[in-house]
């Protein structure tokens, strides 16, 4: 019997689809972390990241929601990806796909929240893109983005060691029922304010918490081959409006998922709080080779599993 998308889940899909797959010699990271990395060579001095996202009705907006929000989110979701690398964001072609029966004034709200979104993070440059039928009456958004890192702040989920310690910026949960999913800020910032330290303070992997942390920290262990992590279930900072399983398995947070060096963690509280006051940074656990990994349970499956 021929498996379905839904028996086998959006994990063990993508690794089907890129088994064998032969990357070229420029490609620094591929698929599995939150942006593609190329290396433009040494005259550049820079890596180009590469990302595309979307935003579907009716799984990540409901019918009815403002345009202007609808378009924030859909060029954030991309910022955040680009930001979780340590990057900066350049351009953007945005892909619509509507039913013909689609309000003007809908896709162009949408645009009005795409635009501002662009401006205020790097000045992003909406440069193209593509427009579609879709049948029925929902909609789909799709943008794909540019961006720079320099090699030494380029930050990927591969590199966490035994002994880091695991942080998280703001706070989880209920993000899509309080509506949150639809305002939030990217971490751009902060993650580079982060990639600008000292090694001892300095990311050793990072990712942004979308699918939530109950599906995203494996995915980051298992991308830096670490066996097992503990985690203090106290110590995860819940929104005042949530609960912890919410916060641990909702997602649509769109925070910062990293591990420093323990020895540098003091002194990266310290000076977190002194740049960033209205921003925590929580410590919840530590990598480890132990083999066991605190239990989370939840996390956002596009596939029903």
């Amino acid at each position: 019997m021929d498996q379905k998308v839904r028996d086998i889940g959006e994990d063990a899909l993508i690794s089907r689809l890129i088994q064998g797959q032969k990357d070229r010699h420029d490609v620094i990271a591929g698929p599995g972390d939150d942006c593609a990395v190329i290396d433009l060579g040494p005259a550049s001095g820079e890596w180009q990241l590469l990302k595309t996202d979307c935003v579907i009705e009716s799984v990540h907006f409901l019918t009815g929601t403002e345009p202007e929000k609808i378009g924030w989110k859909a060029m954030c979701r991309v910022i955040s990806d680009i930001a979780a690398m340590g990057g900066m964001p350049e351009h953007a072609l945005v892909t619509i796909a509507v039913g013909e029966d689609c309000k003007v004034s809908e896709v162009e709200g949408w645009y009005r929240g795409m635009r501002k979104a662009a401006e205020k993070f790097g000045d992003v440059g909406i440069v193209g893109g593509e427009t579609a039928s879709l049948p029925g009456s929902g909609a789909v958004i799709s943008i794909a983005m540019t961006g720079t890192v320099e090699p030494a702040k380029c930050a990927m989920r591969s590199g966490a060691r035994v002994g880091d310690v695991i942080a998280v910026t703001g706070g989880l949960g209920n993000s899509f029922a309080s509506g949150r999913h639809l305002e939030f800020t990217p971490r751009l910032h902060e993650a580079r304010w982060l990639m600008d330290r000292d090694s001892a303070m300095k990311p050793t992997a990072m990712m942004d918490l979308s699918d939530g942390l109950a599906k995203d920290l494996p995915r980051l262990a298992e991308m830096s081959a670490i066996s097992g992590y503990e985690i203090d279930l106290s110590a995860i900072p819940v929104n005042p409006d949530s609960d912890l399983a919410a916060a641990v398995g909702e997602g649509e947070d769109y925070e910062l998922l990293f591990t420093i060096p323990a020895a540098g963690a003091e002194n990266l509280r310290l000076a977190w709080e002194e740049q960033f006051p209205n921003c925590p940074l929580s410590y919840i656990g530590q990598m480890t080779d132990s083999g066991d990994r605190t239990a989370l349970s939840g996390g956002w499956e596009h596939f029903g599993r």
